[in-house]
């Protein structure tokens, strides 16, 4: 990673949306010519948002249609703000595709047919390997396009741009819950209309397939020299699937019937008859037209792709089945040391989910493990909206995606907490920044309850059902009254629908954005955290249920840790998951406290890192299904699946 103080600045090429200035930069040591873009953001969360940029171009770096990314810096300045500065190739600004189809559009300057199949060909390409990754871009247009001396097209700025990844090889034709982003004039018609017309944050829809018409607005720009307002419109004044119709046939004058074929693909007004960038590939290989630049072209990639999943599969079955039917039988739940796992028997190879369900049902039994959620599906409420969604909780189910089932007739607050609350009270919404903030979700109605005492948010919450009594905690969080960490614990009574202090004693630090643990009956522990005067926190506090008294323990976390994951795994072993360390440093590490004799060991890095704030869930195999807050909550959350079987391993 780069320090600002690594490059100089040469001469500032504009300011962009975000607080955005790019500049062309020298980098000092090597003199070597580079662009700077930087962010600046008044908030950690929003450093963390801009960040996801250089994340997804790291991720993209093996395709010379690409932008060349080569790092990033970030820092605080003394006005209390965080600057980001993404490092990325020095490309000439003349060949910025939308400089050349105004200049181009002017003049009446047509391109050649040979020279506007290879801008296809390549974009196509360029598209089809981000879809390959799992990412879509969702802002393309030509501003974010440049167009090289040999015609072929670059793609730049992955502001907007998704991780949305999908292990299955075959093109999954189903749509998802997502948040819209993009340019009007080049958005899908099922997104216009949702953001123009309806005026609403999110739709479901094939984002792949949305930039695919994207991208077929651009060649049609391009090809034609023409612009292309209300080609996405459908509406009494506008009929946009006409327009492609008549462009196309007017087109169809200039270029062969072989780019027009193209086009009408891309600019399919339905989008279930629309193909995806892959499909587009696979169509023009299966005409032998088309080489694509990439050092494997995509067709290899995808079969590559294959291997390696069979590959994967193979190796996660046996890391899932490394352990042995007679650590089922056995007394001991888990050792403190991973490297044990090579003593595991081979011989469960061919472990059948039912045999998993007895061994984690026996595993649960043994270990007490009484508190751990095994529900069959989980819901997203939208932070500072309207939509609920849901999702399927199935085992070995990577394919399930949100869907958005009902619309509350209000909005939502923003930084709530989610919890259920068992079967007979469902789901509660505790905190934020309103003062309607318990609400409760059952039976598919919201139902508001009484208020809490402080108007908090970023707290802990837990539900206790100690003898009978259905209760919830809020514990610390954040007082956007006085700004800061609070140290008190509300208590509410489910059946009274009251909220209650000094139930509870008070934490010994002030702390929002920790972990809650119901360890036990008796116990209650309070994992890290935010505190504004130590910043990130790694301290223990242990609340003893019966007595009423809150001590801050001898261990502490391996890290500074805050809005990650703790879970009880065994009858005195917890596990801590994901999460922000100090620097605002996302984690996919997780440990293994033993909170009997404080003993800590580093097991497996998670698949992703990231914020994990929503309950953990199990499914009936026994593994965890994770939810990482996408966007601040304005957005429905990623589902990842961590095999809990690969516990007995460690």
């Amino acid at each position: 990673m780069f320090r600002r103080t690594d490059f100089k600045k040469l001469e500032l090429f504009g300011n962009g949306k975000k607080n955005t200035r790019v500049f062309k930069v020298k980098h000092i040591k090597t003199g070597k010519i580079y662009v700077l873009k930087e962010v600046e953001a008044h908030s950690l969360d929003k450093l963390n948002e801009y960040k996801e940029e250089a994340v997804q171009l790291s991720k993209v770096q093996n395709h010379p249609n690409v932008l060349q990314f080569y790092g990033y810096y970030f820092y605080e300045t003394p006005h209390n703000t965080y600057k980001l500065g993404i490092i990325s190739e020095s490309i000439n600004r003349e060949l910025n595709l939308e400089l050349i189809y105004r200049k181009r559009a002017k003049s009446r300057q047509y391109f050649s047919e040979n020279e506007l199949t290879i801008m296809i060909y390549s974009l196509i390409d360029a598209f089809a390997y981000l879809e390959s990754v799992g990412i879509c871009h969702r802002d393309i247009k030509p501003t974010n396009l440049f167009l090289l001396e040999n015609f072929q097209i670059k793609v730049i700025d992955f502001g907007e741009s998704k991780e949305f990844v999908d292990e299955d090889d075959e093109e999954d034709e189903h749509s998802a819950l997502a948040t819209i982003r993009g340019t009007p004039q080049y958005l899908s018609p099922i997104l216009w209309e949702a953001h123009v017309i309806n005026q609403v944050k999110h739709v479901e829809h094939n984002m792949f397939k949305s930039d695919v018409f994207s991208a077929g607005l651009v060649i049609f720009q391009i090809a034609a020299l023409k612009d292309v307002n209300g080609f996405n419109q459908k509406t009494d004044n506008c009929n946009g699937e006409r327009l492609i119709y008549e462009g196309l046939r007017m087109l169809g004058k200039k270029y062969s019937n072989k780019i027009i074929d193209i086009l009408s693909l891309m600019l399919k007004f339905d989008e279930n008859e629309r193909p995806n960038f892959i499909e587009l590939v696979r169509y023009l290989a299966k005409n032998n037209e088309y080489t694509p630049r990439a050092d494997m072209t995509l067709i290899q990639y995808l079969e590559q792709k294959k291997i390696n999943k069979a590959n994967k599969y193979l190796q996660n079955n046996n890391d899932k089945n490394s352990f042995s039917t007679d650590y089922a039988n056995n007394n001991n739940n888990l050792v403190n040391n991973k490297n044990n796992s090579s003593q595991s028997s081979s011989t469960t190879n061919d472990i059948s989910d039912n045999q998993k369900m007895k061994i984690f049902n026996q595993y649960k039994l043994r270990n007490k493990l009484n508190n751990i959620l095994t529900l069959k599906n989980a819901f997203w409420f939208e932070y500072g909206g309207n939509m609920i969604a849901r999702h399927i909780i199935s085992k070995n189910d990577t394919k399930s995606k949100w869907r958005l089932i009902a619309k509350y007739k209000s909005s939502f607050s923003n930084h709530f907490l989610t919890i259920f609350a068992g079967e007979a009270f469902g789901f509660f919404l505790i905190g934020g920044t309103n003062s309607n903030n318990t609400l409760q979700y059952i039976n598919n109605q919201i139902i508001q309850k009484n208020s809490m005492n402080i108007e908090r948010s970023f707290m802990s919450c837990l539900f206790l059902n100690i003898n009978n009594n259905p209760t919830i905690l809020a514990i610390g969080g954040y007082d956007y009254s006085d700004k800061g960490q609070l140290s008190s614990i509300e208590s509410y009574d489910i059946n009274k629908d009251t909220w209650s202090m000094n139930v509870f004693p008070d934490l010994n630090i002030g702390r929002s954005q920790a972990s809650a643990l119901l360890f036990n009956d008796k116990k209650i522990f309070i994992f890290g955290g935010y505190n504004k005067n130590y910043g990130t926190l790694n301290s223990i506090e242990e609340i003893d249920i019966n007595k009423k008294i809150c001590n801050l323990i001898e261990m502490k976390l391996p890290i500074p840790l805050r809005r990650f994951a703790s879970i009880k795994i065994s009858e005195n072993k917890v596990i801590i998951m994901g999460g922000i360390t100090r620097l605002c440093k996302e984690s996919d590490a997780t440990y293994i406290l033993n909170m009997e004799n404080y003993n800590q060991v580093k097991y497996n890095n998670l698949p992703k890192a990231g914020t994990i704030e929503h309950e953990v869930y199990f499914d009936e195999i026994g593994d965890m299904h994770l939810f990482y807050e996408n966007k601040y909550g304005t957005s429905p959350p990623t589902h990842v699946i961590f095999s809990f079987l690969d516990f007995n391993s460690i």
